[in-house]
């Protein structure tokens, strides 16, 4: 069995004539998580839920550069019609030393925008991960997009661009596998960049920048949305603040605006347990005539404890005003995490 963690690389000299590439052994890790999950006024069903992981990655010399490969498997798959797709996520990365490193990602989430959607400090996720709640970004986050990144003088830069992929998702939902491609759905392209830094201790700031064009019959014809970020954190002892800002406009007339604030603070108990307090405000501009802004507010407070290989997390989120709407009703979110990584 231990032979089956070996792959050959060096198997496709055939078909790649200009490269030639040593053996790489796949290394491979993992995660399973058991959650309690509910939210307040809603049908919740059984609230005990499953989640599994498996992560295969792997890196290997290719002419002079470094290849790294990495790829995911989860419950579902990539839980969209194409049920063929085994792997969640994956990435290919060619690290070429100080030019940079080149990509491909689907679904991981390696560059632009979507690194630094949310960099306020947490002791688990993002509040706004279950509520609905929106950060107001457009970014490709990953499904099937080329990079590069590199660091010049302390700064780092990220850049995606996105050929195309599915209006109706930003995840790698609506990615394809090989030998395919979104067809129709190929509704929504662009490009964002992410810059980071870290200037003195403690502090790290970055910014931010993306667009994207909506095409065929999304917003009654082609329709440009841009949007920026920016953030800074502070640690300063166990404590860590942060605050972003974040703004999205454009699309079809009519579409309200988007100017988002998240700000937060974490708190190290000591080596094992964390605390964290986080507050977004998603203000919807509203376009027209008498019309009125409407601001979506989340808040929320996070926990988490670490023993050994085990982690036991919690999280409880509000969102009021959900997607701009003052009809719309309060969702309120608990988790209990309990996850073991192997």
């Amino acid at each position: 069995m231990n032979n089956m963690k070996k792959i050959g690389f060096s198997a496709l000299a055939g078909s790649l004539v200009a490269f030639s590439a040593n053996a790489v052994e796949l290394s491979v890790s993992g995660k399973t998580e058991i959650t309690y999950t509910g939210k307040a006024d809603s049908v919740n069903g059984n609230k005990w839920g499953n989640g599994n992981a498996i992560t295969f990655s792997g890196s290997g010399d290719v002419n002079g550069m470094t290849a790294t490969y990495t790829a995911v498997i989860q419950d579902g798959g990539q839980a969209n019609s194409n049920t063929s797709e085994t792997f969640a996520s994956s990435s290919l990365m060619l690290d070429m030393g100080d030019m940079g490193t080149v990509g491909f990602d689907q679904g991981v989430g390696e560059f632009g925008v979507s690194t630094i959607d949310d960099k306020m400090p947490y002791a688990y996720e993002e509040i706004w991960t279950y509520t609905g709640a929106s950060n107001g970004l457009a970014a490709a986050g990953g499904c099937n997009v080329l990079g590069y990144k590199n660091s010049y003088a302390g700064v780092n830069l990220s850049l995606e661009f996105d050929p195309g992929h599915s209006s109706s998702t930003t995840d790698s939902s609506g990615c394809t596998g090989d030998g395919g491609n979104t067809g129709g759905a190929n509704e929504r392209s662009g490009y964002n960049w992410a810059l980071t830094a870290a200037p003195i201790d403690g502090l790290n700031v970055g910014a931010g920048y993306g667009k994207e064009n909506f095409t065929n019959s999304v917003n009654n014809g082609d329709q440009d949305v841009t949007y920026m970020t920016g953030f800074a954190t502070y640690a300063f002892g166990p404590v860590t603040v942060g605050y972003q800002r974040s703004e999205a406009q454009g699309g079809s007339a009519g579409t309200a605006s988007n100017e988002v604030a998240i700000y937060g603070a974490s708190f190290n108990v000591n080596e094992n347990f964390a605390l964290s307090f986080n507050q977004m405000d998603n203000e919807f501009d509203k376009a027209g005539v008498g019309a009125v802004n409407v601001t979506e507010e989340t808040s929320g407070f996070g926990a988490s404890y670490t023993m050994g290989s085990a982690s036991l997390r919690v999280l409880k989120s509000e969102t009021d005003n959900l997607g701009g709407a003052t009809t719309a009703k309060t969702v309120d979110h608990t988790e209990i995490s309990l996850m073991l990584a192997f």
